[in-house]
């Protein structure tokens, strides 16, 4: 896609002051708010579906289980994040987060749920990684697995918070 040349020495100074600061224009910042919203959600529904998204198979048929003695899905939690395909709404999401920043936004504010965003969402994905393999980790099992994938949900939950202050932030919620 290419730009014509701005028309005024005002739209030519709008655009260079924007630059660096990493501020969109309408458009991209648009697509990417919208991107930021698909990911919020798949998030929301993630947490709020986490037992039937995250448990694979739960004892013999008749039988009552434990959730503890529970077959896990950790996969769920990098897929929400963006981290299993480049079609998901959260890819690269750090780019996102540069292209949806606007000229209103507290940069303050932005900065510090953009950074929780990231740890949190960080945090989120190694838990659920050390919990696809807790079984068969030395003193592993059902057990720590389900550990893990509860310290995961923790952390997506602060994560998925973190991503509710950005989109209010730029008006996306």
């Amino acid at each position: 896609e290419r730009r014509a040349p701005p028309r005024s020495r005002r739209a030519l100074l709008r655009t260079l002051s924007l630059a660096p600061l990493g501020l969109a224009r309408p458009s991209l910042a648009a697509t990417a708010t919208e991107r930021l919203r698909k990911g919020y959600d798949g998030i929301e529904a993630l947490l709020k579906n986490w037992d039937k998204e995250t448990f694979i198979k739960c004892g013999q048929a008749g039988q009552v289980a434990l959730a503890a003695e529970c077959d896990r899905d950790a996969n769920k939690v990098p897929a929400a994040l963006g981290l299993k395909s480049t079609d998901a709404p959260l890819f690269k999401v750090e780019k996102l987060f540069k292209a949806a920043i606007t000229p209103d936004v507290d940069i303050d504010a932005w900065n510090l749920a953009t950074e929780q965003f990231v740890q949190h969402s960080t945090s989120a994905q190694e838990y659920a990684y050390t919990a696809s393999f807790g079984e068969y980790n030395p003193s592993g099992g059902k057990d720590q697995v389900a550990k893990y994938m509860d310290l995961s949900k923790d952390e997506l939950v602060l994560a998925r918070d973190a991503l509710r202050d950005v989109l209010k932030q730029i008006g996306g919620l």
